[in-house]
C-alpha cells in the first residue's frame, strides 16, 4: 500500500505528468527555463538536448519553414527547419552549416 501510494505520489511530480499529448512552451520552459525549443505554427514544442537523438542517425528529410522571430529560445531567425527521411518525432534545424536535432515535447 505504501509503494502503491508513493508510486501515485511521484508521477505527479514531473512535467507532463498526466497531461498526454504534446506540451506547450509554458510547460517545457517551466520545467527548464533555460531549454533551447522551438515552437511550430501548431503548437507542437520541441527540444535540443536529449542524448539519445544525438547517437542516432537521421537523415534530413523534407523542409518544413525557417526559424521566425518569437518561434524559437535559441535557434537563430532564418535556420531551416527540416523533418527527417525517418519516420520519428524528431526535427533537424539548420544554421551556417551547422545541425541540431529537435525531439517533440510530450506528456505521458
Amino acid at each position: 500500500m505504501i509503494l502503491t501510494f508513493l508510486s501515485f505520489l511521484l508521477s505527479g511530480c514531473y512535467t507532463g505528468a498526466g497531461e498526454g499529448g504534446a506540451l506547450s512552451r509554458e510547460q517545457v520552459l517551466k520545467d527548464n527555463s533555460n531549454a533551447d525549443i522551438i515552437e511550430l505554427e501548431d503548437g507542437k514544442v520541441y527540444k535540443h538536448g536529449v542524448d539519445w537523438i544525438e547517437e542516432r542517425n537521421y537523415q534530413k528529410g523534407k523542409k518544413i519553414g525557417d526559424v521566425q522571430k518569437g518561434m524559437a529560445t535559441k535557434a537563430s531567425v532564418g535556420a531551416g527547419i527540416f523533418r527527417t527521411k525517418e519516420k520519428s518525432p524528431i526535427l533537424i534545424v539548420e544554421h551556417n552549416g551547422k545541425a541540431k536535432r529537435y525531439l517533440l515535447e510530450a506528456g505521458e
